[in-house]
């Protein structure tokens, strides 16, 4: 299904895997809550929003869905959506260079909701030999249970464990957010020492040439590494 929300001067279209009302009811909420003094709805028609559409992709996070509906069926309810994010924000120190897209499912269990879902993007990271920049496409994978903090029945709010994970919480609207946990998956799925290419040549030890660019005029000479430390100080020190 396509549903069409028309932002001056162009619609911007956000496809689910199928249609929903947790989805509907969702898109409708945020930017009512949000952006009430602007908002005219037509149901099942479009949606004007007097607001760019960068500001609008800003502030209805593809990453946060309305969760009430599938809360109130039975264990073993399903949801799915189809994730194609333009270059989120999703941390300060980290920069993607292409859309996250992927495939999320939420699964009705007894304390809540599992999320699951595999993602895609392209990041930028910063080769641990030459220091240079250099684009990284990931692929990752999410698993979660997120735990309602209120009883979609009787409206009380649900006791939590002291230690429960905030990330995983499903708010008091019934918004189940899967921004930080993407986030932390995304960090985790980066390698710890990130290389440019296998043969990267790395820098000049003596003048931080970089050597995949050329070769330096600096001398090859044999050194013991364990006084590479410190022979470097002693060039410092000249200076």
């Amino acid at each position: 299904m396509l549903l069409l929300v028309q932002v001056l001067p162009q619609p911007v279209v956000v496809r689910s895997a199928a249609f929903c009302p947790d989805r509907l009811e969702h898109l409708v909420m945020l930017s009512w809550r949000k952006y009430s003094p602007f908002l005219t709805a037509r149901f099942p028609g479009s949606i004007m929003l007097a607001m760019s559409q960068e500001t609008l992709f800003r502030s209805l996070s593809a990453l946060q869905f309305n969760v009430a509906q599938l809360l109130k069926q039975a264990t073993g309810a399903s949801r799915s959506y189809e994730i194609d994010i333009p270059f989120p924000e999703l941390d300060e120190h980290l920069v993607l260079l292409a859309p996250l897209r992927g495939h999320v499912h939420f699964l009705r269990i007894g304390v809540g909701v599992l999320a699951s879902g595999t993602f895609s993007t392209t990041v930028e990271l910063t080769c641990v030999r030459c220091l240079s920049e250099f684009r990284l496409p990931i692929e990752f994978e999410l698993e979660e249970e997120f735990t309602p903090t209120i009883d979609i029945v009787t409206g009380i709010k649900v006791p939590l464990p002291p230690d429960q994970d905030t990330a995983t919480l499903i708010d008091e609207h019934h918004i189940l957010d899967l921004t930080e946990v993407v986030r932390q998956d995304l960090w985790l799925s980066l390698p710890t020492s990130p290389i440019c290419h296998p043969d990267c040549k790395g820098l000049c030890p003596r003048c931080g040439q970089n050597r995949n660019l050329g070769e330096c005029n600096c001398h090859a000479e044999e050194i013991d590494v364990r006084w590479i430390a410190l022979s470097r100080k002693g060039h410092n020190l000249e200076e």
